[in-house]
């Protein structure tokens, strides 16, 4: 015993005379330092060094506040992309504190991984998927039971899961005030919107695809607690199916008849389209196509 409090007093007397020590830096300078390295060295070199540069690197890598997984689209190595995913996990096994979360693009990390990422995260307020291979399936749909607090939720939409996808936001995320679909979204779409979350504030369905009766309804004065909503470079299609952009005549007539509609909202604040003649970022004339 008095052999383990000598060399314990002397660790604590070497320390005191090298205050310089690399591991013994403050964790977010070290953060700071390591954030400048390539990524082979943030993955394969710092975590070995000591325990204090693990814990520094997860930090770099998987910020506090911030959960962005989308850098693992960016790594062409199969050994990068397990070794990131093994970083993850410990990250999501010692760290707290996450509000958003933002999934890859291109990397699916599947049923199970998407699942222990929402079990380790049910405090997060904003929820970003970019691929719509996620909500196509189960994932989405039970990883959302595990987000009872969502304010936010953004993802692609699908013409066939659409509505259920809503439903299953309503029963589990009584919370939303901001949702952003991608994708299709017809009558049926908007009335499960309207129906399920009275309180909304923001809604955002930009370049996507819409029909003129959906509009009508997510228009029709319901949503009183609307603050924004963003249909920029939409398809809007008409009862016969065909784009009413190519159609000048009906275009007005929908255009003036939605914002007749949208001044009826009174605490509507910003409407964000681009239902002119020629849009120069959405539309493709007839030669074109």
């Amino acid at each position: 015993m008095p052999t383990q409090m000598r060399k314990k007093k002397q660790k604590q007397k070497k320390k005191q005379q090298n205050p310089s020590l690399w591991q013994d830096m403050n964790p977010f300078l070290l953060s700071k330092i390591f954030s400048f390295l390539s990524v082979n060295d943030q993955l394969f070199v710092v975590p070995y060094v000591c325990h204090s540069w693990l814990l520094s690197i997860l930090e770099t890598l998987f910020k506090n506040l911030t959960l962005d997984l989308r850098l693992i689209d960016t790594l062409d190595q199969e050994n990068q992309r397990l070794r990131y995913i093994r970083l993850l996990k410990l990250a999501l096994n010692h760290c707290q504190g996450w509000v958003s979360i933002y999934f890859p693009t291109k990397h699916l990390f599947g049923y199970f991984g998407t699942l222990f990422v929402a079990e380790r995260t049910p405090d997060v307020s904003s929820v970003v998927f970019t691929n719509s291979g996620v909500c196509g399936d189960l994932t989405i749909f039970v990883a959302l039971l595990y987000w009872k607090n969502l304010k936010v939720f953004r993802a692609p939409v699908g013409p066939v899961n659409g509505c259920h996808l809503i439903s299953q936001l309503a029963d589990s995320c009584k919370k939303l005030k901001e949702i952003r679909l991608k994708g299709t979204i017809m009558q049926k779409e908007a009335s499960s919107i309207v129906e399920a979350f009275p309180r909304i504030e923001i809604l955002d369905f930009s370049e996507s695809t819409l029909s003129v009766d959906a509009l009508e309804i997510l228009f029709d004065g319901r949503l009183k607690f609307l603050k924004e909503i963003n249909i920029l470079h939409c398809k809007v299609n008409g009862d016969d199916g065909k784009d009413i952009r190519k159609d000048y005549l009906k275009l007005n007539e929908v255009r003036d008849k939605m914002l007749e509609k949208a001044s009826g909202i009174t605490r509507l604040k910003k409407l964000r389209h681009c239902l002119v003649k020629y849009c120069p970022d959405c539309y493709v004339p007839d030669s074109v196509e």
